[in-house]
């Protein structure tokens, strides 16, 4: 699927900014052309790592041959691997170069054009064809220099860099477009006197008149079309730095302008896809700041109007803003009421919401065509989904008889429906995560089809860059952005075709990508039991709330606020793993280091015990409390939002009267705890493969992370400057919270290939036990150590026989960048993989049906934390095949470890029928009362994520 529903992405996306090749006769011209055109493919297709290379390639060679043009298209493809890694300053400085190819390549071809001209008027003649070829040159590149420079604008919006984003609009040289007669071109910087007018297709060298009405008229709907774009991107742009900065009457200029830029004046460029689209967002950006300003009723005009003409020109992907902003414009207005009018007005938000839910929900089933997989809307579409939620789940308590009572008619039908959407959010925020980084599921997907989607997708991307005015290749100058459009059209339908093929042939495919959420009802019926509850939370900007979910009955409660609640699970995080035992993980450990990630002895006390329980009484008088009067005793199935994510509810306290780890009241004394990304995944474990039912285990650990461990000597690694494994660089840097990358380089590490993370020597002898362990209850245990705990044996090798696989490793769980959480393996000798084994790929490996145990994670708390990171991998591991994942939310001791693992183990194996989440609490119960590791530091960093039976 194509379609992103973060919708906060890049104004101008790499499809859209397919810069010209120069067309030179040397050789290396060419093979730079084959290698971008492989390089933007592979990057699409999300395989950065084999991109870079390409793309750093065809810049050599352009900049051997001088080729501009050239040089800025590949700057600029490496600007967007580079931002999709995560790291922003390097992209952003690919951008500038670009954009500084740009501006010399639009010197030199004012300079050819004034020599032209000057010799020609010396000759006494006049070659149109020259003129033409000149001018439609210069346009382009004027054209492409706009793009960029909203491109480095945007990118600085999206990180708050309000100045910086400022500056680069303001190079921008646009105009108005509007009839011929009143065309003035805009001066804003840039480059300047060497561009003149030439981001508008006007020629402004001393040529024949004749010959520019020419060359004028030849490319008259593309260059309207492309000053379209300009100008709108441009008082878009603007007006979004001037919304978030809460300038609403600059805002409101700005997107006047471009809906006034965007009108019937334009003629047949008017219908276009990219003109609607500015002119919608226009519209709902008007919406948007009339609303923000408190004129509620204009702003539902204004959205009506926006989705009336959405509606007209038959795009639902313009229509969905316009209809949440409906329902916010409603919702807020019901708040100036009173009584029945006030009820009216939220059922007619509701309404609303809703239906912006359908359109999106329509949309994901299908395809959004590339030229259309941007968007200037304020709004997300993850705003609709908690929005709608929190709007249904007020309606609940207001119509409920009691705060916390269980709920029946109209109270439960709101519920209800604020569940579904609740479980809609889950399942996209995940497959956006995917989208947004060009990440493809393949597992399960017959290769023809794969093919024939890329393909298609290819062919969309392509016509994509000539919709801008962009001319590739000279036949293809031929047709009109009508006809493209129609082209895309018809590839779009074919794409939805193929999809639509895919899903039936692959039905875990098709519950991943379009798979319907369980109802409320649903889930009592095929995923509770009656000792189970349903704990599932949903944090809001001002309120949150908490399903307490069982077979026999529903309640919801109110609980604080996202910031509240975070706080909190922060500051338990902060006892749990007190300062003066942390490390981190990025360091070579030259001496021998018996411990696990954090380095920390056996011994050690991890923390007074006082503070620890307080903090964790705090967390569980907010977030669970409210509810103890509905769960008794019962297992918990744990929805969790938010930084909840990264806490272990089994260490909560239900009192702060003790200050003994071994005496404290935990919750784990009382109810078993499992958790699950969404109720709905339990229902899709249920519909894979039965659990594994053999006796074989697989167990990972002790990889080589770098050429100065002793393990590397003589083993062939690549050359140090080896890029490869940007994401895991990223993601180290993430979770270490280093501001520069992922280690700073000490004397012994400048020639080191793979990176700088410290071996976890413990994992070792953790394998040995337990693959004893394993061997003495009548099993077999493969264990992969060293070289051989790499991606490809992990990736390539039979694992469908084993019924447990353990991977002892560095994991990452990226909250800031989810899409960087994943598994660190063998970063020396490999071939044709980084040794990161991210979330992405996860999806794409074949497993039997194992439970996974996936131990030693490093946990990065950064500005979002929602949870992707931990679900997301989990969810990955889910439907690979696995019913059960279990992962450690902070790096562990090895000693207490080791004693863990080896007690859960031990239950696990004992059983003919085990439940891992029976055996993991008992193992920890037995730590506890055992009072050397009663300290949860020690016995409560794994949960599991899955199914409990």
């Amino acid at each position: 699927m194509r379609f992103t529903a973060r919708f906060v992405g890049a104004l101008l996306s790499a499809s859209f900014l397919l810069l010209p090749l120069a067309t030179v006769s040397p050789q290396q011209t060419g093979n730079a052309d084959t290698a971008l055109k492989q390089g933007k493919q592979l990057l699409k297709r999300g395989h950065a790592d084999q991109a870079l290379g390409l793309l750093e390639n065809a810049l050599q060679l352009y900049t051997a041959a001088k080729n501009r043009r050239g040089i800025a298209s590949a700057q600029n493809e490496l600007g967007d691997l580079y931002l999709r890694q995560g790291q922003t300053k390097v992209a952003l400085d690919h951008y500038r170069l670009a954009y500084e190819a740009l501006s010399a390549a639009a010197a030199q071809e004012q300079t050819e054009a004034s020599t032209a001209s000057s010799a020609a008027r010396m000759a006494g003649s006049s070659n149109a064809g020259v003129a033409a070829e000149t001018a439609a040159s210069m346009s382009d590149t004027g054209f492409n220099a706009n793009l960029i420079l909203a491109k480095i604008g945007d990118t600085n919006a999206r990180l708050g860099r309000a100045a910086e984003a400022f500056a680069a609009y303001n190079q921008m040289r646009v105009k108005k477009p509007e009839s011929v007669a009143s065309r003035t071109t805009r001066r804003l910087g840039g480059l300047g006197g060497m561009l003149g007018s030439i981001s508008t297709g006007k020629v402004d060298v001393a040529m024949p008149t004749s010959t520019v009405i020419g060359v004028l008229e030849a490319k008259k709907e593309f260059d309207l079309y492309r000053d379209s774009i300009v100008y709108s991107t441009f008082e878009i742009g603007m007006g979004r730095i001037n919304y978030f900065n809460n300038d609403f009457e600059g805002a409101k200029n700005h997107f006047q302008n471009a809906y006034d830029a965007t009108g019937a004046s334009l003629a047949n460029v008017a219908k276009l896809g990219q003109t609607r689209r500015f002119r919608a967002a226009a519209r709902t950006g008007l919406a948007d700041v009339a609303l923000r300003m408190g004129k509620t009723r204009d702003a539902g005009k204004l959205y009506e109007d926006a989705a009336k003409g959405a509606k007209e020109d038959k795009r639902l992907d313009l229509m969905w803003p316009a209809q949440r902003g409906m329902g916010r414009s409603y919702w807020l207005q019901a708040a100036e009421e009173k009584d029945k009018k006030a009820m009216q007005l939220r059922e007619k938000a509701i309404e609303n919401y809703q239906n912006a839910i359908a359109t999106i929900e329509t949309l994901r089933e299908g395809s959004i065509r590339a030229d259309e997989a941007r968007t200037t809307f304020l709004a997300t579409t993850k705003d609709v989904f908690d929005e709608a939620a929190t709007a249904l789940a007020t309606m609940a308590l207001l119509t409920a008889p009691a705060p916390g009572t269980r709920l029946d008619g109209k109270a439960l039908e709101y519920a209800s429906a604020a569940f579904k959407v609740t479980e809609q959010t889950r399942a996209r925020s995940l497959l956006d995560m995917l989208a947004e980084t060009d990440s493809q599921i393949t597992e399960g997907v017959p290769p023809d089809l794969l093919k024939r989607k890329q393909e298609n997708l290819e062919k969309q991307q392509e016509i994509a860059g000539l919709l801008t005015g962009i001319v590739v290749a000279p036949d293809q100058q031929k047709k009109k952005p009508a006809d493209l459009e129609e082209d895309l059209d018809k590839l779009q339908t074919e794409f939805d075709d193929i999809e639509n093929q895919i899903r039936t042939a692959s039905p875990r495919y098709a519950a991943l990508t379009a798979g319907k959420p369980l109802t409320l009802a649903e889930v009592q019926q095929s995923v509770l039991d009656d000792n189970t509850a349903l704990l599932e939370y949903s944090l809001g900007t001002e309120q949150s709330f908490l399903w307490v979910i069982t077979k026999s009955g529903t309640s919801l409660l109110k609980l604080p606020p996202r910031g509240a609640l975070d706080k909190l699970a922060t500051d338990f995080r902060a006892q749990l793993i007190p300062s003066k035992l942390q490390r981190r993980i990025v360091g070579i450990d030259v001496v021998e280091d018996p411990q696990r990630g954090l380095g920390i002895a056996s011994s050690a006390n991890p923390a007074d015990a006082a503070p620890l329980i307080a903090a964790s009484n705090a967390l569980y008088q907010a977030a669970v409390q409210p509810a103890a009067g509905l769960i008794g005793d019962k297992r918990l199935l744990v929805v969790a939002d938010g930084a909840l994510n990264y806490v272990p509810f089994e260490a909560l306290v239900t009192s702060a009267a003790t200050a003994d780890f071994a005496s404290a009241p935990y919750l784990v004394k009382t109810n078993e705890i499992i958790y699950t990304p969404s109720a709905s995944v339990i229902g899709a474990i249920r519909q894979q493969t039965a659990k594994s039912a053999g006796r074989a285990m697989l167990i990972v650990a002790d990889p080589v992370f770098n050429s100065v461990d002793d393990r590397a000597r003589g083993v062939a690694t690549a050359n140090a400057t080896d890029t490869r494994g940007l994401g895991l660089a990223s993601a180290v840097a993430d979770v270490a919270g280093l501001a520069g990358g992922a280690a700073t380089a000490t004397p012994n590490t400048q020639n080191m290939v793979g990176l700088p993370l410290a071996r976890l020597n413990g994992t070792r002898a953790e394998a040995d036990q337990i693959s004893k362990l394993a061997k003495s209850s009548g099993g077999q245990a493969d264990v992969w150590l060293d070289l051989n705990a790499n991606e490809e044996n992990v990736e390539t090798r039979d694992t469908t026989k084993y019924r447990v696989i353990h991977i002892a490793t560095h994991g990452l769980l990226d909250a800031e960048r989810p899409q960087f959480t994943g598994l660190v393996l063998s970063l020396i000798g490999n071939k044709n993989q980084d040794g990161f084994l991210r979330t992405d790929e996860v999806f794409n490996l074949k497993l039997g049906a194992p439970l996974v145990m996936l131990s030693a994670c490093e946990t990065g708390l950064g500005k979002e934390k929602r949870g992707e990171g931990v679900m997301g991998l989990t969810r990955a591991f889910i439907y690979a095949g696995a019913p059960t994942v279990g992962v450690s939310l902070w790096s562990v001791a090895d000693k207490s470890t080791a004693e863990l693992m080896t007690e859960f183990y031990k239950r696990l194996f004992a059983s003919e029928s085990p439940s891992a989440s029976t055996s993991m609490r008992a193992a920890q119960l037995a730590m506890i009362s055992g009072k050397k590791y009663s300290a949860p530091f020690y016995w409560a960093p794994f949960i599991l994520v899955g199914d409990w039976k």
